[in-house]
């Protein structure tokens, strides 16, 4: 009885010690990428609160049948913005721009142009930037 008992105990603890390493082998590192998700959730958060942005004037000049718009945008926030990654809708359309800077810096302002924008009525212009701030602008004709 006395060698059965022992050998029990044995095999239950070694059975204890692998479920143990087999645990902890998957679950650490889980639990690293939860935090490294937190922390870069954490940081894009900070990023959308000190981000903001004003389309202060729109200029449009004729093309031909089409329209060529000039969209000045400035800066208000505290965060440098990559001109590149900025999405432009007229009208809930997307179009291809030009800018005249690469970086938005703070207090600063950038010129946005979009070429061959077809009709003559009233146009929504949305400036987007690459974290989801936006700012509306209403163009009437």
């Amino acid at each position: 009885m006395g060698f059965s008992l022992i050998g029990a105990a044995a095999l239950l603890g070694l059975s204890l010690f692998m479920a143990v390493e087999i645990i902890t082998s998957d679950l650490l590192p889980t639990i690293e990428d939860i935090n490294d998700s937190y922390d870069d959730m954490n940081e894009r958060f900070q990023e959308q609160f000190h981000t903001n942005i004003n389309i202060t004037m729109v200029y449009r000049t004729a093309n031909g049948s089409t329209y060529d718009y000039n969209i000045s945008v400035k800066n208000i926030g505290s965060v440098t913005l990559d001109s590149k990654n900025f999405l432009i809708l007229t009208n809930g359309y997307t179009f291809n721009f030009t800018c005249s800077q690469s970086y938005i810096y703070p207090q600063n302002t950038v010129y946005f142009h979009i070429y061959n924008v077809t009709g003559v009525e009233s146009k929504r212009i949305k400036a987007v930037t690459n974290n989801g701030i936006a700012d509306y602008y209403v163009y009437t004709v």
